[in-house]
């Protein structure tokens, strides 16, 4: 297994940009272009990938499958960012199986999740986020064995077939989940317009969209000396506050296909955070 990095300190007045939750897949191509677009113009000397990178991940040995095409297409442009800057990688709930050959091939750094970063006279907590949504029983269940090296190592052993066959079905089934929760959830509201936010938050728990639990996250960010966590996973880009004056920023997701589109980057310059649009 590679050696994940818990803390990581860079030094100088560099741009660091903050990305997640992409999900580049071969069909959705005006995302992916959007965001080769943006790998061969930014400015930033070192780039943090905050997880679900990828839609799905079926095994390091898809780059260098027929198969895997696009996969090995974006290692390669990440390879050329990497070449010259500091690329960092921490792993989502879609791409948890992008290992040693991947990470060496595209010159990543793999994080621990959470990782404490220091940069600019500044301390973050990164994740991904998934771990800390408390309310999402089935999922964490899910999460703890498919993070278990033996559980890993018996799924990699499988042909690529089929666990691209697997892949597909689990993310099939998410999707279809999803829906199905957003769908019953915004006709719960539609019907209820004088919903408080907090029961607004407890519906939004119950239907599916589940959301970083405000004490666990808190505990976290107390526990590393720390203010301000930077996460993904939700969907729900924005700046929360937490207990005792901390807070947590939250990505955006990618979708190029959306409207408005949804392709953001935080970006930490001169010691100041910006949502940069592209």
């Amino acid at each position: 297994m590679t050696d994940l990095l818990s803390q990581v300190k860079i030094d100088g007045d560099g741009i660091i940009d903050f990305i997640s939750d992409l999900h580049l897949q071969s069909s959705e191509e005006s995302t992916y272009n959007a965001w080769a677009s943006y790998m061969r113009e930014t400015p930033a000397t070192a780039m943090f990938i905050l997880g679900d990178f990828f839609e799905v991940w079926a095994g390091d040995d898809v780059i260098d499958n027929p198969v895997g095409e696009f996969e090995a297409e974006c290692i390669k442009i990440l390879k050329s960012f990497s070449r010259n800057r500091n690329l960092y990688f921490m792993a989502g709930n879609r791409d948890f199986l992008l290992q040693k050959h991947a990470l060496e091939s595209s010159g990543m750094k793999a994080l621990a999740d959470p990782c404490l970063l220091q940069v600019q006279d500044q301390k973050f907590v990164l994740s991904h986020g998934d771990a800390m949504c408390l309310t999402d029983v089935e999922y964490l269940k899910f999460r703890q064995m498919v993070r278990d090296e033996r559980w890993q190592s018996q799924f990699l052993a499988q042909p690529l077939d089929a666990r691209l066959a697997v892949a597909k079905a689990m993310r099939q089934k998410s999707e279809e989940e999803k829906s199905k929760h957003r769908s019953a959830f915004e006709n719960s509201i539609q019907s209820d317009s004088a919903n408080s936010s907090d029961s607004k938050s407890q519906n939004e728990s119950f239907m599916g969209l589940h959301d970083v639990d405000t004490e666990y996250a808190s505990s976290i960010l107390e526990a590393l000396g720390c203010e301000t966590l930077i996460h993904g996973h939700t969907h729900r880009p924005g700046d929360y506050g937490l207990l005792g004056n901390k807070k947590r920023i939250v990505l955006s997701d990618w979708d190029a296909s959306s409207t408005p589109k949804r392709l953001e980057v935080l970006r930490l310059q001169s010691g100041e955070l910006k949502r940069i649009k592209l």
